[in-house]
């Protein structure tokens, strides 16, 4: 009966609507297929005309694409080629999530909440699979040698890397929070709190050590903004007390052990960083400049910075990164609006949580740049300019 429902829930939604809810959730596939499905949805778009119409509304983003033309010239001067590559796959998220949100409904919104949330529960199993060795891990070698699997012990699903696998566990937590805070239906109050423990234990198979801090605090952001009270402050303790059982009974804590080793390496390579910063501050030199430039100041090999927050100034600069701020002073503003509003706490939580994931996870990693961790982030944080003027309007 309940998949009779389903599919009657699906029903009420536009052909066109399902196309793009299929390509949302082909995001769990292995990056290469996604990109294969993500390139070919857009040149259908060119097909369809409407390609011509997003480029035209997105010109009235001067901001943003000021930051993605800047992006693209200072790798092109530096030549760096993966920054080139990491500015056009910019442009073309850009492209897309302002049609995303140009489709976007509240209804549809849940729907593709619920939809991550239950491959999440699908790639958990996988996890489980890997970790325990039943399945192999997916093979990139294919692609380029240097893809070879270096984590043979650590769970990655089909995101190439068990940290990027680990944030997005944190971000499908979070969602599973804002539906069991916003839905009457009992089934899927039960099923949010199901997948909450499966991507724990995909988080745990993961061996993240960085996503611990993360999840904790992203769950008593949301646990505060949404309830407020006495009851914010006792649901915070049991997350806080979940979290340790799972970090000190299981191969997480036991990883903890080699915490000063790790460190060492994230300091030599965060030192580096700031050399490579002190060598360009102004203008950097595009996307994924620690690993274009590691040689020259004869670093070890790293793709990034391992924190968001070198990694940045380092590859924008202060120029670029002062334009990110500008570009990112409407969202804030659309945030602390939404804050005066008791009946938004729910939504608001959930951005918070996210943008609180990636600000503690990010101190340690760069997680969030990779495609598939991407995506899922902005599927929600791009969700801002919906009308959720009443809490009826997010719920089942």
């Amino acid at each position: 009966m309940k998949s009779i429902g389903i599919i009657e829930k699906l029903k009420g939604f536009s052909k066109q609507e399902l196309v793009l809810l299929a390509v949302i959730l082909s995001i769990f596939l292995p990056f290469y297929i996604f990109i294969i499905i993500f390139i070919a949805y857009l040149i259908g778009l060119i097909y369809t005309g409407e390609m011509k119409g997003i480029l035209k509304r997105l010109s009235n983003h001067a901001i943003l694409l000021l930051f993605i033309g800047y992006s693209g010239a200072i790798s092109l001067l530096a030549q760096n080629v993966m920054g080139m590559v990491a500015t056009l796959g910019m442009f073309l998220f850009a492209i897309f999530f302002y049609y995303y949100q140009a489709h976007l409904t509240p209804k549809f919104f849940r729907l593709v909440l619920q939809g991550i949330l239950s491959l999440s529960v699908l790639a958990s199993v996988f996890a489980t699979l890997e970790h325990f060795q039943i399945v192999k891990k997916f093979d990139y070698t294919f692609l380029s040698p240097k893809m070879q699997v270096w984590h043979q012990n650590r769970a990655e699903v089909a995101f190439f890397n068990p940290n990027y696998y680990g944030i997005i566990c944190c971000f499908c937590i979070m969602i599973g929070f804002y539906l069991i805070s916003t839905t009457r239906l009992r089934w899927l109050k039960i099923f949010s709190v199901i997948a909450i423990f499966a991507n724990l234990f995909g988080l745990n198979f993961t061996q993240n050590r960085t996503a611990f801090p993360a999840i904790i605090f992203g769950a008593i952001i949301y646990l505060f903004t949404t309830i407020k009270n006495w009851r914010a402050f006792w649901l915070s303790i049991g997350v806080f007390g979940i979290g340790l059982a799972f970090l000190f009974s299981s191969d997480l804590g036991v990883r903890m052990g080699t915490l000063d080793s790790s460190m060492e390496e994230r300091v030599s390579i965060w030192n580096a960083g700031m050399t490579l910063f002190k060598q360009n501050p102004f203008w950097g030199e595009g996307p994924l400049t620690y690993m274009h430039s590691y040689p020259r100041i004869f670093a070890p090999y790293h793709e990034h910075a391992h924190s968001i927050y070198i990694d940045t100034i380092l590859s924008y600069g202060v120029v670029g990164t002062v334009l990110l701020g500008i570009a990112s002073s409407d969202p804030i503003r659309k945030l602390i609006d939404m804050s005066q509003v008791p009946s938004k706490r729910p939504i608001l939580g959930l951005y918070l949580s996210f943008l609180t994931v990636v600000a503690v996870h990010g101190i340690f990693d760069l997680a969030l740049f990779w495609v598939q961790s991407s995506f899922i982030f902005l599927l929600v944080m791009c969700s801002l300019p919906l009308k959720h003027s009443m809490i009826a309007e997010l719920v089942d």
